[in-house]
């Protein structure tokens, strides 16, 4: 069965440089890209579901979030580790092979947990650059109740007779 995915009404616009800018800088300084505002971070490095301030779901209800925000995160730990790569060997005589081969490893593991939240920020802010939200879309994003529902007229999620939420 296909599902229906909300869709923005307001299509693909070209993003002005002002606006780029500005989306990209609220991630970076991991804020909702949509407003500016938060909280988006819930404990730790963990993304809430929902901005605190807009309500806009941080995951946008759309299949590609994931897929995006991965493409983000290894591009982002590449160009790090191409960077410390580039750095030992400016800095060194000699190549530092041990600090290559078990110190990158650790380093790009560190930088994966590390950088999530900020890939998934900064792809949410390219989807929004291009795709921004309109008022119909945004009401949308505030009534939802589950983390991935992605049906525009879904109905509440109730379970009845043992099912996977009752037993939580």
């Amino acid at each position: 069965m296909p599902r229906v995915e909300m869709d923005s009404e307001r299509g693909l616009e070209i993003p002005t440089l002002g606006r780029t800018l500005r989306m990209f800088g609220r991630a970076l300084r991991l804020r909702c890209p949509h407003c500016g505002e938060g909280p988006v971070l819930d404990r730790g490095l963990k993304l809430r579901v929902k901005c605190g301030t807009c309500g806009l779901r941080l995951e946008r209800g759309e299949h590609d979030t994931f897929t995006g925000a991965m493409f983000v995160l290894f591009t982002l730990v590449g160009l790090i580790c191409f960077a410390a790569i580039a750095v030992a060997a400016a800095v060194t005589r000699a190549t530092p092979w041990n600090l290559l081969e078990y110190g990158l490893p650790v380093l790009a593991i560190v930088l994966v947990v590390v950088l999530l939240p900020v890939a998934k920020l900064l792809w949410l802010a390219f989807d929004l650059t291009l795709r921004p939200v309109g008022p119909a879309e945004l009401e949308w994003h505030r009534a939802a109740d589950a983390e991935f529902e992605t049906e525009r007229d879904a109905p509440p999620t109730t379970t009845r007779g043992g099912g996977a939420a009752d037993r939580r």
